[in-house]
């Protein structure tokens, strides 16, 4: 099955919401609402996947300020104005910042393609790289027997604990920091981990944007 990568238009938000109804429980949804006010403040920014003309994949981004990335009592709510991104989007910013990513079991191959997108969006507006606040859904089988910190830096053999941090690791993102109070979600005892990709073309001259943009490990 071969998987096709598009920018979001606002005719795919039915599409959009079945996939989000797949994967999140419903206090993790994201509404009609936010995902049209995404695609009309940054249209470039929401990408999806399909296969066979059904969505099956979703990535939604903005660009913001590094410097607003840089405390500790970051939160989604804040970062991303609430999931609309009105506020938050700063075509002038100088990183790309992951709002969402959602991949139903069905096109779960299609999850790196939507990053390597990211990537070259980062590219073409020669930004500093991307960032973005991950879940850690495993966490509450742990939390008992170590602190948010820990369970990040743990590893079996060369393995990290959580899927989520192993996904984003092996495309090449590395682990920044963890964030206290990130996002309501129980599974990650409400913890997120900030990560980062770094633009290896920033301040370099305009290149090919070829399929190597993350390199899985």
């Amino acid at each position: 099955m071969s998987v096709r990568i598009r920018q979001a238009t606002l005719d795919d938000i039915t599409g959009i919401l079945d996939v989000e109804e797949e994967v999140w429980p419903i206090e993790l949804r994201a509404t009609e609402e936010q995902f049209r006010s995404r695609i009309k403040t940054f249209p470039e920014g929401t990408i999806v996947s399909l296969i066979d003309g059904t969505i099956v994949g979703v990535v939604a981004t903005q660009i913001v300020y590094s410097k607003d990335l840089d405390h500790s009592a970051l939160t989604w709510d804040e970062i991303t104005d609430g999931g609309l991104i009105k506020k938050t989007h700063k075509p002038d910013g100088d990183i790309l910042y992951g709002v969402d990513l959602s991949v139903s079991p069905f096109g779960a191959n299609s999850a790196s393609l939507l990053l390597q997108e990211v990537g070259r969006i980062a590219i073409r507006h020669k930004l500093k790289g991307g960032m973005l606040g991950a879940r850690i859904p495993r966490y509450h089988k742990y939390s008992e027997r170590m602190n948010a910190q820990d369970y990040v830096n743990f590893k079996r053999g060369e393995r990290l604990l959580d899927p989520e941090l192993v996904f984003y690791t092996r495309l090449g993102l590395e682990i920044i920091r963890v964030l206290p109070n990130y996002i309501k979600d129980p599974d990650s005892r409400d913890y997120g981990v900030l990560l980062g990709w770094k633009n290896p073309f920033f301040g370099k001259p305009f290149p090919q944007l070829s399929s190597w943009l993350f390199r899985i490990k």
